[in-house]
């Protein structure tokens, strides 16, 4: 039998309620690591049930194993369309800092963009 079956209700449960968890985690903090986190749980528990049906010897576990790699796939492309999503909500809110910062420019962060060298106008155009 497998180590993780998501044949079971229990941890097929635990799975799904695991990626929301991550979902509104990187929605909150506006950051895709912890999606990025379960794409790379999910692509291991894939990789351990590959190997654990290249290890079976019974046709009953040939059976689950298979389900599992299917149901591993599913979760797979959840948590990675998730992470494509947190991806554009982390783009998109660097974006705003940096129009922010670029809006609140006044006189004092003008003074610091003059040329304090005296020949630095002769080195940008060399």
């Amino acid at each position: 039998m497998p180590l993780i079956d998501f044949t079971d209700p229990f941890y097929l449960l635990s799975a799904i309620i695991l990626i929301i968890l991550c979902i509104i985690l990187g929605r909150n903090v506006k950051t895709n690591t912890s999606t990025g986190i379960a794409v790379l749980a999910f692509l291991t528990i894939l990789t351990c049930h590959a190997v654990e049906i290249g290890l079976a010897e019974e046709e009953a576990v040939l059976g689950t194993l298979g389900r599992n790699i299917m149901i591993d796939e599913i979760l797979l492309f959840v948590t990675f369309l998730s992470f494509l999503w947190m991806d554009r909500i982390q783009i998109n809110h660097k974006e705003e800092v940096a129009k922010a910062k670029k809006s609140k420019d006044t006189k004092e962060n003008i003074s610091d963009k003059v040329i304090k060298d005296g020949l630095d106008f002769l080195w940008k155009k060399v």
